[in-house]
């Protein structure tokens, strides 16, 4: 098991690894934001700096490519009969429908940054089902087991952030005395070093600074050998953990609670809590890896640190080609007191039709006292760069052509083979992304299972379900996810039954009972079981033809 000081030397890796790398993610954050320039220290007096998008239009069109608009899952059944496969799938896409902006937010991190995850943790709430929050998590807070090979093979996974100080002695049972607060500080905006208490020059024990203002610093590690969950924190005074568990909300809350009501809490103490069906401990933050370093998978890489020379070489030339072509002035060399101080005035307005008068004798030409300023022209081989340059980042990025909103000559075989996540990076990107998908929905089910303990609450399904009840039976088995999108929603609903309704009249005449084509009519359509009864009573009705028309009326005589 891991004692203190092994989580702090963890800790101190952890932090000493990103501390590092702090300026290169900044400048990746900047070159999205098109903020580039804004980080330079040297500043020159009247310079222009012009920024291009390129970064922000590289993110989003992976970001466009990868939306998943309504994320579901398909559930298959456990091979050892255990839980409710229909259930399962029912309750994860409820909680897909409520997480796609954290979904979204996640994706959106792990193409700036080497990498993101989606953390999911109890909270309190009247409904069993909406127990469990889910948050987009940067690289940076999660500590990983750099030495393991992929994500299941770690021995321990961490998650650090900055929890209020009232909050931590609420939830931990410490008096606050017993801490060393810091002032809150987003770590990619920090300028303090490395374990400062302070920054912006505030105190946590000034009194000017508010008790809501006052934070410590939390680590929860789970250690996968020993299965446990740790709590530790550095701003805690004593040796020892800070608390080994969590708390969970468990059992019901009335929806009017009282005030003397509170939520019954089960401290886990002997483990992790979350466990599958076989007993594998279930650490429940999913990690989003687009793109791995090949000798430390868990490190990631990130997509703008890919291009990020290119980025750059394209602020700087369209900066150069802004200042060229703002030498480019319409400029003139007089000679002296050729022109009065109105008509120079009048030049250098540069009105159009406007009549200046110059004071000369008749018939004396004007060449010789009023030439322009010859401008050296901006060389065709900057131009030719930076259309290299924007190829380099589109030949770095793999898009299919049609995501640039080029118009391709791509066959229909083309298009299903990148629908089917092949022969394109968006489609192996797009399995990554189905891969979280899937462990959102299982990892929420087994959260799930834990939280509702043994009450149980009550589920309006489809048919053949219908109305059921709910409890951790159901969500205990080791269940197949497979990730759709739009899997549940109204639309798609729609769509299978068109397609059912063309499909009645082929079943009808290939011979297929006539009662189970109807019970799946009423199923797919939601409608009262008592219509496929009445149905069942009333007199036969003649076939339908292949074609959906009436049978033909037999002729007199035959």
């Amino acid at each position: 098991m891991l004692t203190p000081a092994h989580v702090a030397e963890i800790v101190a890796q952890h932090d000493l690894y990103w501390q590092n790398r702090r300026e290169e993610l900044r400048e990746y954050r900047r070159l999205y934001m098109t903020d580039f320039w804004e980080s330079q220290e040297v500043t020159v007096e009247g310079v222009l700096r012009t920024e291009v998008p390129k970064a922000y239009a590289v993110v989003e069109s992976y970001l466009g490519s990868l939306y998943s608009k309504n994320p579901a899952v398909f559930v298959q059944p456990d091979l050892r009969a255990r839980g409710n496969a229909e259930v399962a799938e029912a309750t994860a896409n409820l909680y897909l429908l409520n997480v796609r902006e954290q979904l979204e937010d996640a994706t959106r991190l792990a193409l700036i940054y080497p990498s993101s995850f989606i953390k999911l943790s109890p909270v309190v709430s009247v409904d069993p089902l909406k127990r469990v929050a889910a948050a987009a998590l940067p690289p940076w807070e999660v500590i990983v087991d750099a030495t393991a090979s992929s994500w299941d093979q770690q021995r321990y996974v961490g998650h650090v952030y900055l929890m209020p100080l009232p909050e931590a002695v609420e939830r931990y049972g410490k008096p606050e005395t017993d801490y060393t607060p810091r002032v809150y500080s987003k770590w990619i905006d920090s300028a303090s070093t490395l374990g400062s208490k302070t920054t912006v020059g505030l105190s946590p024990n000034d009194t000017s600074v508010p008790g809501m203002e006052k934070f410590v610093r939390i680590v929860e590690v789970y250690d996968l050998l020993a299965d446990k969950l740790l709590v530790y924190s550095e701003d805690y005074k004593g040796k020892d953990f800070l608390f080994t568990g969590v708390k969970v909300q468990v059992g019901a809350l009335s929806a009017t609670p009282t005030e003397d009501e509170e939520p019954e809490l089960e401290h886990e103490t002997t483990g992790i809590p979350y466990k599958s069906a076989s007993g594998r401990p279930i650490v429940p933050i999913i990690p989003l890896y687009f793109s791995r370093d090949p000798d430390t998978p868990l490190r990631g890489y990130s997509l703008i640190g890919r291009s990020r020379d290119q980025f750059r070489e394209l602020n700087l030339m369209r900066s150069y080609q802004a200042q060229g072509v703002r030498r480019m002035a319409r400029q003139w060399m007089v000679r002296a007191g050729f022109l009065s101080e109105d008509a120079a005035a009048k030049i250098t307005q540069g009105l159009d039709g406007e009549m200046i008068e110059v004071d000369v004798a008749p018939g004396t030409p004007l060449d010789g006292n009023m030439v322009p300023v010859p401008q050296a022209p901006i060389p065709g081989d900057i131009a030719a760069y930076a259309l290299t340059v924007d190829n380099d980042i589109k030949d770095a990025g793999l898009l299919a052509p049609f995501t640039r909103g080029e118009v391709t000559k791509s066959t229909a075989t083309e298009q299903q083979l990148l629908a089917a996540y092949t022969s394109s990076e968006i489609g192996r990107m797009a399995r990554i992304r189905d891969a979280v998908v899937t462990g959102i929905a299982s990892t929420y089910n087994i959260m799930l299972s834990v939280i509702l303990g043994d009450e149980a609450e009550p589920l309006s399904l489809p048919n053949p379900v219908g109305p059921t009840v709910l409890s951790a039976d159901d969500l205990t088995g080791d269940f197949s996810y497979w990730a759709v999108d739009a899997g549940t929603t109204p639309m798609s609903d729609m769509a299978k039954q068109q397609s059912l309704e063309r499909l009645v009249p082929t079943l009808l005449s290939l011979g297929a009972p006539r009662e189970a084509v109807l019970a799946e009519l009423v199923r797919a359509y939601q409608l009262p079981e008592a219509f496929a009864k009445a149905v069942e009573q009333a007199q036969p009705v003649e076939p339908v033809s292949p074609e959906g028309a009436p049978a033909p009326l037999p002729v007199e005589g035959q």
